[in-house]
């Protein structure tokens, strides 16, 4: 994807995350662009459109819900074709899944447009998907059909829905029509109203999960599939909150689909309610003291690792109470799946990785393997307390110019401190208008009067009575100064950790591992790494690929035990297979106990910086060696 485009989809998402007006120079500045670029981009998407998705007038720019819901329908039935392999892949498992007696291939083939030959390749990656979930493709002549337990048929279903995309069609729960719209609805509703009277809580996340499990059952029983009958594995008194909101639950899905649930299923049911919910008043003697003592020194872990102070005993209930609950999943085989998208871990790589060292301190302690989709509920626990440690860095500072007159100066000086407060501070109020600019030490002037050039800093002229727009322009610098001051710093740190020694330019690599391989070795022959770093990079990289999508990866150990701070570069003329991706660009990190700070306040900044297609391409096209490699790096990186 073009950086045009990209910087039109992030409008559309900034646009859609406000829920209302933004002005131009509020969007220049979260894209990095001019607001002529901005408008630019509106005219794009609205011819796109052919409507006015993007809302324009003197408030600035909204996104109107009704045309974009439009404008994403119309994308997805262009979509809906079966052109791609991925497309005929998840139309023909679906097929096969919702068609018990089996399929014929040349049918398939015709189904799709494709030859036979295609489709019978098509079947070897479905084999490979099927295998994932203990379920095999049995084949008499052209006939083929799915075997395997009906646990994992709905397992298999639930992939289609959560991973397939508009490769999905309209015949499975919560996808499509209209009415099938309207029957989850009713079910959410139903499903919060018995579990609220039941006294237990759900969060909103695994809610979702919860109803296209209720959705799928439904289905697949209509169809006549039924799960084998299972013994619960302990006796569960038929009055408990779980067993209440299980019974009102099945009385849901009846009354909405008209589906009654069998014994095995209300089993099945309730053990999944019995380690996705909490009862609502829950205290300290609810949670076991193996959860809360892991979950105690999982936080000590990572508050000593990341120098961070999250250990919050007020906190620590609600999350030892979440760890428990995912130790019972786990054990259970019934791991949340990722409810954020893979979009979150590039949005917010420190939260990410701060929940890949708490879920491997849970591993350790527990002796279990922590999904994927577990981790992301961990960093929703641990990421408003990361965020406001990580937003307390050094704020902009402000020299408010005023000419005296009663106590107006003052008032403004208090208007704007309370209207920047948390992201900037007012230093300094000059009343003079022959103030000696060359001893200015602030970031930022907020002048009511024309100042010359000799100011030095930027500059936003407001009115005396600031305005709600004098207040959006200063909110939009202070914005943009603390954007500059995280490269700034991010630029100095980068200088101290780049030596040449660790530079590798190459042709071609076979894959990641090579790469790591190579990038391991320098580090450990240059002193910065011992023998165990390599294992330890690797084990990171099992627990969560550290490629960013846009040709860079950064790989690097979980452990911050190097003998030095410093990174590895290797630029390849030729992309490397990378988990999926495809990586010209690798910055690996070696991080020694003292360099822990800067690992943590690196990380997010430098990744903002090359997740932008054309900041990777300016460095690829200069990276002929490390002095040009270098430059272009910290050129992007210049204000």
């Amino acid at each position: 994807m073009d950086s045009r485009t990209e910087r039109q989809r992030r409008l559309v998402a900034e646009l859609r995350a406000a829920q209302g007006w933004l002005t131009a120079r509020d969007l220049a500045v979260s894209l990095g662009v001019s607001s002529r670029s901005v408008r630019d981009y509106v005219r794009a998407l609205n011819s796109e459109a052919r409507a006015q998705l993007v809302v324009s007038d003197q408030a600035g720019y909204r996104l109107d819900a009704t045309e974009y819901r439009r404008y994403r329908a119309r994308q997805a039935k262009r979509r809906r074709g079966y052109d791609s392999p991925e497309q005929r892949l998840y139309f023909i498992v679906r097929y096969l899944v919702g068609h018990a007696a089996g399929a014929d291939v040349f049918a398939l083939g015709d189904q799709l447009s494709v030859s036979p030959a295609t489709v019978e390749a098509d079947l070897g990656r479905a084999r490979e998907l099927l295998r994932e979930h203990q379920l095999v493709i049995r084949r008499e002549r052209d006939l083929v059909r799915i075997e395997g337990p009906e646990r994992q048929q709905r397992r298999l279903v639930r992939h289609l829905l959560l991973n397939s995309g508009q490769a999905v069609g309209d015949d499975l729960p919560g996808y499509g029509s209209p009415r099938q719209r309207t029957r989850m609805r009713r079910l959410h509703d139903l499903a919060v109203s018995g579990l609220a009277e039941a006294g237990l809580e759900v969060n909103e996340y695994a809610l979702n999960d919860l109803l296209l499990h209720l959705a799928i059952a439904a289905e697949r029983i209509s169809a006549g599939h039924q799960l084998a009958a299972a013994v619960p594995s302990e006796a569960q008194p038929e009055g408990t909150p779980v067993w209440r909101a299980a019974r009102s639950l099945a009385e849901a899905v009846a009354e909405v689909f008209d589906v009654a649930l069998p014994p095995a299923d209300l089993h099945t049911l309730h053990s999944i309610l019995a380690t996705r919910s909490s009862v609502a008043e829950e205290t300290v003697g609810s949670i076991s003291a193996q959860a809360l003592e892991i979950t105690r020194e999982a936080l000590r872990e990572v508050s000593d690792r990341y120098l961070l102070d999250l250990y919050d005993e007020a906190g620590v209930i609600g999350l030892a109470l979440h760890v428990q609950n995912l130790i019972a999943r786990t054990l259970a085989g019934r791991s949340l799946d990722t409810p954020l998208g893979p979009d979150f871990r590039n949005l917010h790589p420190l939260i990410h990785e701060l929940a890949l060292l708490f879920s491997r301190e849970i591993e350790r302690r527990a002796a279990i393997e922590v999904g994927a989709g577990e981790v992301d509920f961990l960093a929703f626990h641990l990421g408003n307390q990361v965020q406001r440690q990580m937003n307390q860095g050094p704020p902009v500072t402000i020299t408010c110019v005023t000419p005296r007159y009663s106590d107006v100066h003052l008032q403004l000086a208090q208007r704007l401190s309370e209207a920047v407060q948390g992201r900037a501070v007012v230093r300094d109020v000059v009343t003079s208008l022959t103030h000696d600019w060359s001893t200015l030490t602030s970031d930022l002037v907020v002048s009511v009067i024309e100042l010359d050039d000799q100011v030095g800093v930027p500059v936003v002229r407001i009115s005396p009575f600031l305005t709600a727009d004098d207040l959006d322009r200063v909110v939009a610098a202070v914005r943009s100064e603390r954007v500059k001051g995280g490269r700034r710093r991010l630029r100095a740190n980068l200088l101290s950790l780049l030596d040449p020694a660790l530079f590798h330019r190459v042709e071609r690599l076979p894959g990641n591992l090579e790469a790591i391989s190579l990038m391991c070795s320098t580090l450990e022959r240059e002193g910065y790494a011992g023998e165990g770093f390599r294992a330890d990079v690797l084990d990171r990289e099992q627990r969560s690929s550290t490629a960013f999508g846009g040709q860079f990866a950064i790989p690097h150990s979980l452990y911050m035990d190097a003998a030095k701070t410093g990174i590895s570069v290797l630029v390849s003329q030729e992309a490397i297979p990378w988990d999926g991706s495809a990586v010209r660009l690798v910055l690996m990190f070696s991080v020694s106990p003292e360099g822990r700070p800067v690992f943590r306040d690196v990380l997010d900044e430098l990744i903002g910086v090359l997740g932008e297609p054309a900041n990777i391409a300016a460095i690829l096209a200069a990276a002929d060696n490390h002095h040009t490699f270098v430059r272009a790096l910290l050129g992007l990186l210049e204000g």
